[in-house]
């Protein structure tokens, strides 16, 4: 009986001391008719992220940031051509390791970046 304690205890001491793979942090982007959130968007250069698009619109919407996409190095999921495309209350997340530099985002649907659809993502 104390013996299985014993080798109950070592195993759990072992279980807590193995490291486990950090996750990188996250940020949520908040999309919705006709806006973006956080406004302006502020990522630390270098440091993976996984940043999460939530379409909060009964409408279909994308986060376009062409050249941030492409400056970045993505190590998973995608953004094709430079967009995210969001259907209805869709949420899609990506995982990046961002490079320095200040880079406008915006809708690219017809006629959503003049009615406010529009951020700029700053990388320090």
């Amino acid at each position: 009986m104390i013996a299985s304690r014993v080798a109950a205890a070592a195993a759990l001491s072992l279980a807590f001391s193995v490291p486990i793979a950090a996750s990188p942090p996250g940020q949520t982007i908040a999309v919705w008719s006709f806006g973006f959130a956080p406004n302006p968007i502020r990522l630390v250069a270098g440091r993976p992220i996984t940043l999460t698009f939530q379409n909060r619109s009964g409408s279909s919407h994308d986060f376009t940031a062409k050249q941030f996409f492409a400056y970045s190095r993505i190590t998973a999921g995608g953004a094709p051509e430079g967009e995210i495309e969001l259907k209805p209350y869709e949420t899609k997340s990506i995982t990046l390791i961002p490079r320095a530099g200040t880079y406008k985002a915006h809708c690219s649907h017809f006629f959503h970046e003049p009615l406010g659809m529009s951020d700029t993502i700053f990388v320090y």
